[in-house]
């Protein structure tokens, strides 16, 4: 209990919102919530559920597209503020949230028009697979290494180290 605490806490002071990202080493980076250089499984859905928590501004237990949406474009703007074209910086955000909305369609596997934590958790468990390349039920630097191998070899993947 003390352990889930902890890492509950550290979570909250740390976790900024964050989709599971399509690097094994930035995945690494943003969701090792106890800083040890691994993401465990069960800190992977720890992670998940204060990500859903914090992004559910109204409490309903559901994330609307206004509120996936919204948290989204929040980060996004902090990203391209350092563009410093207007114009490209206009076009970027467009692009960015066409594919938000699309992905807030896909995480609504029932069609709804929200997306539970059920199917929150799921979209990321996917992603944790696919970075958990041993399938030892934690990402860490044997799974970058492999990536990495993949990688070399020409092997492509959904994610890359």
């Amino acid at each position: 209990m003390k352990q889930v605490l902890t890492l509950t806490l550290l979570g909250l002071a740390l976790l900024s919102a964050q989709a599971a990202s399509h690097s094994t080493a930035t995945f690494i980076a943003e969701q090792d919530l106890n800083g040890d250089g691994q993401v465990t499984l069960e800190e992977f859905k720890l992670s998940r559920q204060l990500e859903f928590a914090r992004m559910d501004f109204n409490g309903d237990g559901q994330l609307s597209e206004a509120e996936y949406l919204g948290e989204f474009e929040g980060r996004l703007m902090l990203r391209l503020a350092k563009i410093a074209d207007p114009e490209k910086r206009r076009e970027e955000q467009q692009r960015q949230m066409r594919q938000a909305k699309v992905r807030f369609g896909v995480l609504d596997v029932d069609k709804n028009g929200s997306i539970s934590p059920e199917e929150f958790m799921a979209s990321g468990l996917r992603m944790f697979k696919l970075h958990d390349r041993n399938q030892d039920q934690r990402v860490d630097a044997s799974d970058l290494k492999l990536a990495e191998d993949e990688s070399k070899a020409g092997k492509t993947s959904f994610v890359a180290p």
